[in-house]
């Protein structure tokens, strides 16, 4: 897939339980009721939400990054159901040297049910084959040990840690970086 079509209409992908379609305004309570719980935004670049405008306003970023061909980000769904319960995507696309930052996020309540590790494997498989990735990146605060482990079983390898990188809850933060390369995937 050449990037015109993908940044034309964001294809919506599928796994076995979900379906990830391109983020709408409609989506903002959704996305208000993921990022207003703080054990969610623990490990998170931003504060907690705590009004619906920050939702909306996210939404807006997110869809201005989309329009400018630097990011691309997707709502889950679980099928059969409506409402978005977390969104994953690429926060960053570097095509001249071709590479992507991957970013994620899931409501509390699914956590533990390997919906996120189910979601980074279509989106890996989506980077690598209609991207054209070489690389694909992650970076996790310090002490998030769940977005950890689902980096190490997609086969993402912790590269190294970048030292006080994140201000975060009032402090600085070191940040580990992982990457997976297109040749180490099983079936490369």
């Amino acid at each position: 897939m050449k990037p015109e079509e993908i940044f034309a209409a964001l294809p919506s992908l599928e796994t076995k339980r979900l379906v990830l379609h391109a983020l709408a305004a409609t989506d903002a309570e959704a996305i208000f009721r993921i990022f207003s719980d703080a054990d969610v935004t623990r490990f998170y670049a931003w504060e907690t939400f705590t009004h619906i405008e920050q939702a909306h306003q996210l939404l807006a970023r997110t869809a201005e990054l989309y329009q400018r061909q630097e990011a691309i980000r997707w709502g889950l769904i679980l099928k059969g159901e409506q409402g978005v319960i977390g969104t994953c995507g690429y926060t960053r696309w570097n095509r001249e040297n071709s590479w992507g930052m991957i970013g994620y996020d899931l409501a509390r309540r699914y956590w533990g049910q390997g919906l996120m590790s189910e979601t980074i494997r279509e989106v890996i498989r989506f980077g690598f084959e209609e991207m054209d990735l070489h690389r694909i990146e992650a970076t996790v605060i310090a002490g998030n040990r769940a977005s950890m482990n689902v980096l190490s079983k997609a086969g993402f390898r912790e590269e190294g840690v970048m030292r006080e990188r994140s201000y975060h809850q009032r402090q600085f933060q070191d940040v580990h970086l992982y990457a997976l390369l297109r040749q180490e995937l099983p079936h490369a």
